[in-house]
């Protein structure tokens, strides 16, 4: 068999790559990718905590929907005529799509905000100017 071994390589005129790590500094690359997982983590339990705000307060709103839904129906029940039940067909629709349109401004304002934090923390977590290995020196 004619299979060419690493010693012979060198014997050739061939470098070995086992001097690039010598010049690579592979404690700064494990420190970062440490660094990359730690604010990794925690960008997912913002985003856990967020989604869980906006979860309760879709939650709560619908409780207190159903809540009208309710009183709409006894409301309803109770009307003796035609125009008493034209106003509370009224009074519904126009306070459950004011209702509606206030709690799409509160979850927008808990996602941006979200966002805004995310934005903040990677901003910060984000090295401005990363060192870069010379990886002309170590060929």
């Amino acid at each position: 068999m004619t299979g060419t071994t690493t010693n012979d390589n060198r014997a050739n005129g061939n470098r070995a790559p086992a001097n690039v790590g010598s010049q690579f500094d592979f404690s700064r690359l494990n420190e970062m990718n440490g660094t990359m997982l730690s604010e990794g983590a925690k960008l997912n339990a913002r985003l856990s905590e967020t989604v869980q705000t906006i979860g309760k307060e879709w939650a709560e709103f619908i409780g207190t929907r159903l809540g009208e839904n309710n009183r709409f129906f006894q409301t309803l029940h109770a009307c003796k005529s035609v125009p008493d039940m034209q106003q509370a067909y009224a009074r519904f629709w126009l306070d459950a799509f004011t209702q509606y349109g206030e709690e799409a401004q509160r979850l927008m304002r808990i996602s941006q905000s979200s966002v805004e934090e995310t934005v903040r923390t990677v901003q910060q977590a984000v090295p401005t100017d990363p060192p870069r290995p010379d990886l002309d020196q170590a060929a």
